[in-house]
């Protein structure tokens, strides 16, 4: 039993060096957007998967938010993708706006940035929350999957590290 909670807990926080691959996806507003406009070469990006039904998911969010002013996230941009279906999407972006997230909410209803992800980091757990550090350069750095509130901040500052080259 213990061998199985040591894969289980080191499964959950992978590192990578893939590219992200090339994307399109909507913004709060119904604009495609591309890769290229929501990863830029100048901060490590954090990029969240999410969906209203997922409990872990915005307790995943939460946590986000209470750390992010620390002086550890100063060169980070955070991004949450919602994966929730089309007809949950709105209240998706009204979830977002009432909790006065100030980073940026895109939409993936076909999960196909999802998939991607999971393809480029040959990963098949389709369980969420997906937290993912992606580097200047645009590589995925590191892939954590489920939420621990306990390690999160520790695992995500350490993943933002080896993402800055540290």
């Amino acid at each position: 039993m213990k061998v199985i909670v040591v894969i289980s807990l080191f499964l959950s926080s992978v590192v990578f060096s893939q590219d992200l691959p090339e994307f399109e996806i909507l913004n709060t507003k119904g604009k495609i957007v591309n890769k290229d406009s929501i990863i830029n070469g100048d901060k490590v990006t954090v990029l969240n998967f999410w969906a209203t039904w997922c409990r872990f998911c915005k307790e995943e969010m939460n946590e986000i938010m209470r750390i992010k002013s620390g002086s550890e996230f100063k060169n980070v941009k955070f991004v949450s993708v919602t994966i929730d279906q089309p007809d949950a999407v709105s209240a998706a972006k009204d979830w977002f706006k009432d909790k006065k997230y100030p980073w940026r909410l895109y939409i993936d209803s076909k999960q196909e940035l999802f998939n991607k992800v999971l393809a480029a980091t040959e990963n098949t757990s389709l369980q969420i929350p997906v937290c993912i550090v992606i580097d200047k350069n645009g590589k995925i750095v590191s892939f954590n999957y489920r939420f621990e509130a306990d390690t999160f901040k520790d695992e995500l500052i350490n993943n933002i590290k080896l993402a800055e080259g540290n």
